[in-house]
């Protein structure tokens, strides 16, 4: 029989697997939305699509953070239960609003839920780095450096998540674009933006194919 630790592992790898194989989706899509001479409307259906898809890595990174900090508090890392707790507490009201704003267009205040959402991840980048900083400068540390390090990965992971945020959103520039009439200059910021947007992807998922590595591996 499997016990608590043996589950937390198995929704950890679940969770990994539904955020890069929705990632790849995504990506797949972005090129589609992309190509030259689409119908507007015709992007505006696959850009539909692709968020829905999207959906799915939003909501795993956010679960997979509690998950993994319990997986750590079990396997025996020096973390405040309290602190663990708190951790599943703030997902949990974080995944709500993510299905809040991708599903309450029109019926509740998306713009302030996307600055709190923004404000989130800066917290969550700062909170990150601070306690790898704090960890690896704490005199008598038992925390292992494989763990200090994968703390650094995913403080990279929400930076770079942050900037695919900004890359989509040019998406709307583009679309003013092809309004105005002006299908070159719209054409054109699609493809910089699927350009810098694939480059940063192809970082996210090394990003997150190293902090698999240091966690299943542990080789510091």
């Amino acid at each position: 029989m499997f016990d608590s630790y043996e589950w937390l592992r198995f929704a950890h790898v679940i969770l990994f697997a539904y955020w890069l194989g929705a990632d790849l989706g995504v990506f797949l899509a972005g090129g589609v939305m992309s190509r030259p001479g689409l119908p507007v409307p015709e992007r505006n259906r696959v850009r539909a699509l692709l968020m829905d898809i999207d959906l799915a890595p939003r909501v795993a990174l956010l679960a997979i953070l509690p998950v993994g900090f319990q997986m750590a508090l079990q396997w025996g890392a020096p973390l405040p239960p309290v602190a663990v707790a708190a951790t599943w507490f703030v997902s949990l009201a974080w995944i709500v609003m993510a299905l809040a704003i991708h599903f309450g267009h029109g019926r509740v205040p998306v713009a302030r839920l996307l600055t709190i959402d923004l404000a989130c991840r800066v917290a969550l980048l700062a909170g990150f780095s601070f306690l790898a900083w704090r960890q690896w400068r704490l005199p008598g540390n038992t925390v292992p450096d494989w763990l200090i390090l994968k703390l650094v990965v995913v403080a990279a992971i929400v930076v770079d998540g942050m900037v695919l945020r900004v890359y989509s959103g040019q998406w709307r520039l583009a679309m003013a674009r092809f309004a105005a009439g002006d299908v070159d200059g719209g054409e054109r910021l699609l493809r910089v933006r699927r350009r810098k947007a694939a480059s940063a992807a192809l970082v996210m998922w090394a990003l997150v194919a190293l902090a698999a590595f240091l966690g299943a591996v542990k080789p510091l």
